[in-house]
């Protein structure tokens, strides 16, 4: 915990008065989002098993003859679940002397000092979540941990970015080739992305999912073509018109190109205990106070073909 600065601007010193956490302000940090779009499944497992069935056609001309067309076949598909933690340890004597000792307590107990609920509540539990949603759930590259070294926060699972990419290269989702996309053509591309689309799934009721810029450019560009103006409540539709589908806005793809859909039964949410992202295990040991939690996620696709992008294949480049 770092209060260097609080010492070098107001001192070394308790000055009493009417200072509390009010005047702590911090900035904004993004809530969960993605969830919210996906199908949740609780579990016990780390590894959550679907299979996948398909069938070609069937329908033949009768003839009296036996001719036996094509068979159903069943591929297996793994959902990974993984494990998340947080560890971080303060030593909550370092303001006492200073303008945030309204924050400290005159329990001997260190962790039940106002400062510890402060922390759980007001800082990490919201930074959980904002690492989960920019880092993890769209942008998340596996990395195995080094033992006795942290790991790096978007290192912690194979984000829906990741998964996209690789489907695209083993050719298991499908791809839809889109111009490179500009605030002056994003209405068109999305009307060509929702073409297509397959005819069967097209009739459903999906989400088109993109970054926050480029849904919001994407009302700004069909507004300028004059499809549509601002009520006074400001509603805005966000439905691609002649179609079930809707544009979604997803933080954890912000700063990307990326778009695809799937119906939302097929967008899944995996986890397993939960509940410990906001119950903190707390610990004290020679006035220091150390937090720790440790839960299970995962996000995956449970039928690749029934998901849309417009991500190319991997480029290989040759020696």
């Amino acid at each position: 915990m770092d209060v260097s600065e609080i010492v070098k601007a107001y001192g070394a010193y308790y000055e009493k008065s009417a200072a509390n956490k009010s005047r702590v302000r911090k900035l904004l940090t993004q809530g969960l989002e993605t969830p919210k779009h996906c199908t949740l499944i609780k579990t016990d497992d780390t590894i959550y098993r679907l299979a996948q069935v398909t069938l070609g056609s069937i329908v033949q001309s009768f003839q009296i003859g036996w001719t036996p067309g094509n068979e159903a076949a069943f591929t297996p598909n793994e959902l990974r679940l993984h494990h998340f933690k947080v560890d971080t340890e303060i030593s909550p004597d370092q303001i006492e002397d200073t303008w945030l000792s309204f924050l400290s307590s005159h329990s001997v107990s260190r962790q039940d000092w106002p400062l510890v609920r402060y922390l759980i509540e007001e800082v990490y539990v919201p930074m959980i979540n904002s690492d989960m949603e920019l880092l993890e759930y769209g942008k998340g590259v596996y990395q195995a941990p080094v033992p006795g070294t942290a790991s790096v926060t978007g290192q912690g699972m194979n984000g829906l970015i990741s998964q996209l990419r690789a489907g695209i290269d083993d050719e298991t989702i499908n791809h839809i080739s889109l111009s490179p996309l500009t605030t002056s053509n994003i209405f068109d591309q999305v009307e060509l992305f929702v073409d297509g689309i397959s005819q069967v799934y097209q009739n459903q009721t999906m989400s088109i999912f993109m970054s926050p810029q480029w849904a919001r450019a994407y009302l700004r560009d069909r507004r300028s073509q004059g499809f549509y103006t601002i009520s006074s409540e400001r509603e805005v539709s966000l439905a691609v018109d002649f179609t079930p589908q809707s544009i979604v806005s997803l933080p954890c793809l912000s700063g990307t190109n990326v778009i695809f859909s799937t119906p939302r039964a097929n967008l899944i949410h995996l986890t397993k205990k939960a509940a410990n992202k906001t119950q903190f295990k707390i610990e004290e040991y020679h006035r220091l106070v150390s937090f720790f939690a440790d839960w299970w996620e995962g996000l995956g696709f449970g039928l690749n073909a029934a998901v849309w992008t417009n991500l190319n294949k991997t480029v290989v480049e040759e020696n």
